[in-house]
């Protein structure tokens, strides 16, 4: 959808909150890859200054999803299959390394959280609220990021989930990976009270291409 045709927010929103709402925006597909983010129009929409506008393109910018161009602009950034590969590459690694980072001691605190958030995330799914489930599954995901005993690797874990978000998002749209999702949930929640490390680090790495393969088939980037 448009950025025209998006429901306006109330006036006078700060800089965090406009970077908020349109990192969902793109996540969700309300904006689409190459898009562009008119200003004005923002300004507009979000009863917002230039200043928190702009604030809001440099949080976004930071996290990989806009870029600016020539000419052009600030549009939602299209990235190539290669650039998706390295990106996906390197958060193969972030989540294997966080899995052996992970406090043990407190695993079963964590399997706790996770089982209650998955809840949440499976009544979504069945109702088809898909915003409720986008925030189940990134809650899901970004609490393992708060167990992890390298405060960098976590702080580096939410920096690419974020730059992912769109094409995570994207994927939940779709039933078959969305139910493969939510499955996948429970087995890593199994390994962790089983204290099955190697399937645990298993289990998170690989539950994180079948969104991938399915953001690169709908835009067509085989």
């Amino acid at each position: 959808m448009p950025s025209s045709q998006v429901m306006r927010r109330p006036s006078g929103m700060g800089a965090e909150e406009i970077y908020e709402i349109l990192r969902r925006d793109i996540a969700l597909g309300r904006l689409m890859p190459r898009q562009r983010l008119v200003e004005s129009d923002l300004c507009e929409r979000f009863g917002a200054t230039n200043h928190n506008v702009r604030r809001a393109f440099d949080l976004l910018d930071r996290i990989g999803v806009i870029e600016r161009k020539a000419n052009r602009g600030v549009e939602v950034r299209a990235l190539s299959a290669r650039e998706l590969q390295d990106l996906y590459d390197i958060r193969s690694m972030l989540q294997a390394e966080g899995v052996r980072r992970l406090d043990v001691d407190r695993l079963d605190e964590l399997a706790d959280r996770l089982t209650a958030i998955n809840t949440t995330y499976e009544q979504a799914l069945k109702e088809g609220q898909i915003e409720a489930a986008v925030d189940a599954n990134d809650l899901f995901h970004t609490t393992q990021f708060d167990y992890c005993k390298n405060a960098e690797l976590a702080a580096l874990q939410l920096n690419y989930w974020l730059r992912a978000s769109a094409i995570i998002s994207r994927a939940l749209i779709e039933q078959g990976s969305s139910l493969k999702s939510l499955q996948d949930h429970w087995d890593i929640i199994a390994a962790m009270r089983a204290r099955d490390m190697a399937r645990l680090e298993e289990l998170t790495v690989t539950h994180i291409r079948p969104p991938l393969a399915a953001y690169m088939r709908v835009y067509g980037l085989y």
